[in-house]
């Protein structure tokens, strides 16, 4: 039922969009707002094919802080759903909250240290969305083995802005540009 009704939005998305790109009325805010839809779309379908295999406890509101993230399942290296620990660190200093995706509500960008299959560490930038009532890790971005922030914030754009290089949310992938 849930996989019916998802790929009903997701193809009603499409549809809207096709209809955006193709005609001459759609004003910009109209299209951006169509874009930000489809983005969302693609995020609920990411949560629902692979659900979180564990109990995660809820937001304590629809504002997240650091205790929300510190409960927040992860993605580790090999894409597996996990909790904070040796193979997932979240790094504290490192955490901004904003809204990501265009929804209204405050997600996270954070970067997290990721214990690789070879043993080494790796750091990242991860996209934590709040959906559901839950924070949870839509979209890693690798930043290299010595990475090291100077500076790190949410704009009101909806982009990470990373020791001044910009992130974007896009679907279930963040995408660098400047």
């Amino acid at each position: 039922m849930v996989t019916t009704t998802l790929l009903s939005l997701l193809q009603a998305v499409a549809l809207l969009l096709t209809a955006v790109q193709g005609g001459k009325i759609a004003t910009p805010a109209i299209q951006t707002q169509a874009v930000n839809m489809a983005g969302n779309a693609v995020q609920l379908a990411a949560q629902v094919a692979d659900p979180v295999g564990f109990t995660v406890t809820k937001n304590d509101s629809i504002w997240p802080n650091m205790k929300d993230l510190l409960n927040a399942p992860y993605r580790d290296a090999n894409g597996k759903w996990i909790r904070l620990g040796a193979s997932v660190q979240l790094i504290e200093g490192d955490t901004s909250f904003g809204d990501l995706n265009h929804d209204g509500l405050d997600d996270a960008a954070v970067v997290v240290k990721k214990q690789m299959a070879d043993g080494s560490q790796n750091y990242f930038l991860a996209a934590m969305l709040n959906q559901g009532g839950i924070l949870f890790d839509i979209a890693d971005l690798p930043l290299g083995p010595n990475f090291e922030a100077t500076s790190h914030k949410v704009a009101s754009s909806g982009d990470a802005v990373l020791n001044g290089r910009r992130y974007e949310l896009v679907g279930d992938k963040l995408q660098s540009y400047n």
